[in-house]
């Protein structure tokens, strides 16, 4: 269990973007003997083999082939999550000069951020860079260094009305501070300041940069926290965390019988609507890729969907235990509880009767604690990827996902004994036959 967890917060740790983390994964998987594969070539595939392919730098879907015949091939069993959280994006032309002495950057939301949480927080920037390399544009993922900038607070002397819930503007209040501007410092012009750093981090300070996506992420580091350090607090927890448990039972669990599928997905916090989020072709066209590579027509493609299931894996939320009254009556999961089964009745999650009873079935049999969770019927909640992808492939499938607090803060908090039960109940969902 300490293992589990002090993995996940070095992964954590190490993936302040959506990009971050797949390329800590990509580099793991190929480290674990799996072969990347192309999606601008013809996929050939070979039973008991292991592959992945990586959209845009910020999805991924891995999967394992049997080593059975490919006509016992039963379907697939796919653990999906997402891989980006909510964060300040860098617009064009970021560097805003203030007072004729501060850099500040111009930034919008991405995602549905608690505004508040991230002032007077020690804050990074970082995302990809694309640059030329031998005539070709390349990405690669950029980090600057942490604490490179922060957005202050307005001191309560100056807004006595602070302590009483004052409105926050993303365009004004929330700007975060890069750096001085004064004037015969020896430094080059505010103009393209950013834009030198990256270079530098990139290591090519003569080359150009074409584009990036980039974000002001919370550099803070996970930590351990609680009399007992039964509590971990961290950023990106939702839904980084997901993702850990589904790769750390990929690489070490293979069906007989099944495909297993690890799909990670980008663009989640704001809608899913791009070409790696889960409500693109990504999923649909990695599943009909390892049909066509295992030479199994259409006609047994459909049979596999048929047969399959989805674990769609993103965090749920806690009773809180000052805001009681805020959770539902008799669905009430809390930290340390054991992984979240989600409900929705205007079906933003997936889990039906058929996949609930999967899933109960699942953690029954393997001892892993299940807790329940639904939205107060007069708080409207949040959706998430399983839904969005069943519209791509239709399959049974439930939401699951771990209990937190403070989800969409800057800095949230997780119950340290959950991250295990969600490694395990995706082992033996990927052991199932």
């Amino acid at each position: 269990m300490k293992e589990n967890v002090k993995e996940l917060m070095d992964f954590l740790d190490s993936s302040p973007t959506s990009y971050h983390a797949v390329d800590n994964m990509r580099r793991a998987l190929l480290q674990e003997g799996f072969t990347e594969l192309s999606e601008k070539q013809i996929w050939s595939l070979e039973r008991g083999g292991d592959y992945f392919a990586v959209r845009n730098d910020s999805s991924m879907i891995a999967f394992r082939v049997p080593e059975c015949a490919i006509s016992e091939i039963k379907g697939y069993h796919v653990y999906a999550a997402h891989s980006d959280s909510p964060a300040f994006k860098i617009k064009e032309n970021p560097e805003i000069e203030k007072e004729g002495i501060y850099v500040s950057l111009n930034t919008e939301k991405y995602g549905g951020m608690i505004l508040s949480t991230w002032l007077d927080r020690p804050l990074t920037i970082a995302g990809r860079v694309c640059v030329e390399e031998n005539g070709e544009i390349v990405s690669c993922p950029v980090r600057l260094k942490d604490n490179i900038c922060m957005i202050p607070s307005l001191a309560i002397h100056m807004n006595r009305d602070a302590n009483n819930g004052v409105a926050l503007s993303a365009q004004s209040d929330m700007l975060p501070l890069l750096a001085m501007s004064a004037p015969n410092d020896g430094d080059a012009s505010v103009k393209g300041m950013l834009h030198r750093m990256l270079a530098e981090a990139v290591l090519r300070p003569d080359s150009a940069i074409f584009s990036g996506d980039l974000f002001v992420e919370n550099c803070e580091k996970a930590v351990l926290a609680g009399a007992k350090d039964e509590f971990i607090m961290t950023p990106r927890y939702d839904d980084l965390a997901c993702v850990f448990a589904g790769f750390k039972a990929i690489v070490s669990k293979k069906s007989a019988r099944y495909i297993d599928v690890f799909a990670v997905f980008d663009n989640e916090e704001v809608g899913s609507l791009t070409r790696q989020g889960a409500d693109s072709t990504f999923f649909r066209d990695t599943l009909e890729n390892i049909a066509d590579g295992l030479g199994a027509g259409g006609r047994v493609y459909r049979t596999w969907t048929a047969d399959s299931f989805m674990l769609s894996a993103d965090n749920g939320h806690a009773c809180h235990p000052n805001q009681g009254g805020k959770a539902d009556l008799t669905n009430r999961p809390h930290l340390n509880g054991g992984v979240v089964l989600k409900y929705h009745g205007g079906q933003k999650y997936a889990t039906d009767a058929y996949s609930a009873a999967y899933v109960r079935k699942l953690c029954g049999a393997n001892d892993i604690p299940l807790q329940t969770y639904a939205n107060h019927s007069d708080i409207p909640g949040g959706s998430t990827l399983g839904n969005l992808a069943m519209a791509q492939v239709s399959m049974a499938a439930a939401d699951i996902g771990l209990p937190q607090l403070a989800m969409h803060s800057a800095y949230e908090t997780g119950g340290a004994k959950d991250i295990g039960y969600l490694i395990r109940l995706a082992e033996v969902f990927y052991c199932e036959e």
